[in-house]
C-alpha cells in the first residue's frame, strides 16, 4: 500500500524497535521510517476503523488519512508504547469523523452506550459536547466535586476513556469508578439547578 509516494512497508529498518524508529524519525523526519512503522500497525488501524465507522471504504481512507496525522503527532509527543498511543490516535480520530456527519449521530450513541455502559437515560449537561466546552458554570461546578469524582467524571466525558481505563488508571475498583461518575453527574445536576436559580 502507498501513501503520499510512500510504500508501507521498506523492508529497510526491519529489525530496529518502535521506539528506535520513532527516535529516527523525530531527527531525521525520513517517512520510509515511519512507513515502517506504521506497516506494523496498519492491520490493527483498519480494524479499529471498521469497528467505528462501520464502512469498509471510509476506514480504507481513514488508514490512509491517520499515516498523515502521524507525520505531525509524533514528534509533539513523548510515546513509550507505540501501539497503546496509536490505538488512541486512530479511536480519536474515528470518533471526530463521527461527531462530524450529523447522519451518524446515532452511531455515536451507540458508541457511547456500549463502549462507555452508561445506564443513566436522562439527559445531563455533561452529556452534551458543546456544554462540557462552553459552559461556564459546568466548569464551576466541576472544581466543586470531590477529588475522585471530579477525576472519573473528566476521563470518562472529556478524555473518552472506559471504566476499565480508569480504574486502571487511578488504582480503583470498576464499580466504583463507575460510582463516582454517577454520584459526580448527581452533584453537578444539582450545583447547576442551584446556579440556575441565582
Amino acid at each position: 500500500m502507498y501513501i503520499v509516494g510512500v510504500q508501507f512497508s521498506t523492508n529497510k529498518h526491519i529489525e530496529e524497535s518502535d521506539a528506535e524508529l520513532i527516535e529516527s524519525y523525530r531527527n531525521t523526519h525520513d517517512m520510509d521510517i515511519l512507513a515502517e512503522l506504521y506497516s506494523r500497525y496498519t492491520h490493527l488501524i483498519y480494524g479499529v476503523c471498521l469497528k467505528y465507522l462501520k464502512n469498509r471504504e471510509d476506514s480504507q481512507d481513514a488508514v490512509l488519512q491517520i499515516f498523515e496525522v502521524l507525520l505531525k503527532e509524533i514528534p509533539k509527543h513523548e510515546i513509550r508504547i507505540f501501539k497503546n498511543w496509536l490505538y488512541g490516535v486512530t479511536r480519536n480520530f474515528c470518533l471526530m469523523q463521527l461527531r462530524k456527519e450529523k447522519a451518524s449521530q446515532k452511531q455515536v450513541e451507540a458508541y457511547a452506550r456500549d463502549f462507555f455502559m452508561e445506564t443513566e437515560v436522562e439527559m445531563h449537561p455533561i452529556d452534551s459536547q458543546r456544554a462540557r466546552t462552553k459552559s461556564v458554570a459546568l466548569q464551576e461546578c466541576m472544581e466543586k466535586l470531590k477529588k475522585v469524582q471530579q477525576e472519573c467524571v473528566q476521563l470518562f466525558y472529556y478524555d473518552e476513556q472506559c471504566y476499565r481505563e480508569i480504574a486502571a488508571g487511578l488504582k480503583l475498583e470498576e464499580k466504583k469508578v463507575k460510582s463516582a461518575i454517577q454520584n459526580g453527574k448527581r452533584n453537578l445536576k444539582i450545583c447547576l439547578e442551584d446556579h440556575g436559580n441565582k
